[in-house]
């Protein structure tokens, strides 16, 4: 019999690090530990607390959990572009993708200047062997008076090498469907940020809420990383993270 070819690729589980920011504020270590100790194959990081990129390479290694990407704003993709892609290189981390964007961007004209950035970024990354990307919130689901919402306009006026890491949570905030945006963007989902949402429209753990996971990871071959983030918690931050894992685990393995 043929191997099942999602055996071959099948998705890691990550938790990007924004979901437990308070202890790794504290004791970055602490908290990469605890995401390894829950069952988490890796960590997208969300700002690196003043660590040097050698130190943080020996926490990931002495842990044995993956880098599974990098928030890092517009301006450090930009500005200090050699700056960033070195130490994630170090670190062995291939995925960087800027989080959010300020207001003045927030039109059809700004989302292509930011696409502008991102493609000359994407383009100049590769020699570190490093993807660039783009994590989206609500806003970008507006539709403006052409008739296109702007994440749409920041998908067609990128080259089809920028990973578009679609927020689940944020979809459905942006009254889209996320089953729809992953099918549409299929071929540029590396990463998804499994984030749910409930019936109220609040934070909460994944697989308790309203959005179609098992759907979702259908609708490519691509992804190489779902990455569980929750900002509030209703339980135990700990054990609500737990809960996220166990469920994306049985999924994926399904």
């Amino acid at each position: 019999m043929a191997k099942d070819i999602r055996e071959e690729i099948m998705p890691k589980t990550a938790l990007q690090l924004y979901s437990i920011k308070e202890i790794a504020e504290q004791d970055f270590y602490h908290a990469l530990h605890i995401a390894k100790q829950i069952g988490y194959d890796g960590v997208e990081f969300a700002g690196f607390f003043g660590k040097e990129a050698i130190e943080t390479k020996k926490y990931i290694d002495d842990l044995g959990i993956l880098p599974a990407g990098s928030h890092s704003g517009l301006n450090a993709v930009v500005d200090k572009f050699n700056e960033t892609m070195e130490y994630n290189s170090v670190i062995g981390n291939k995925y960087v993708i800027v989080p959010y964007l300020s207001d003045k961007f927030h039109t059809a004209d700004g989302m292509k200047t930011v696409a502008e950035y991102l493609n000359i970024a994407s383009q100049n990354a590769k020699k570190f062997g490093i993807k660039i990307g783009y994590h989206n919130h609500a806003f970008e689901f507006t539709i403006i008076d052409e008739g296109q919402r702007l994440f749409d306009i920041l998908a067609k006026n990128t080259d089809k090498d920028v990973i578009l890491e679609i927020d689940t949570y944020w979809a459905v905030k942006g009254g889209v469907n996320p089953i729809e945006y992953c099918e549409r963007y299929r071929d540029r989902l590396d990463l998804l940020h499994f984030k749910d949402i409930s019936k109220e429209g609040n934070d909460i753990e994944v697989g308790r809420g309203i959005i179609d996971f098992p759907s979702i990871l259908k609708t490519s071959d691509k992804i190489d990383w779902c990455i569980m983030e929750q900002e509030k918690f209703d339980i135990p931050m700990e054990k609500s993270i737990a809960i996220s894992c166990k469920y994306m685990k049985e999924i994926i393995n399904a």
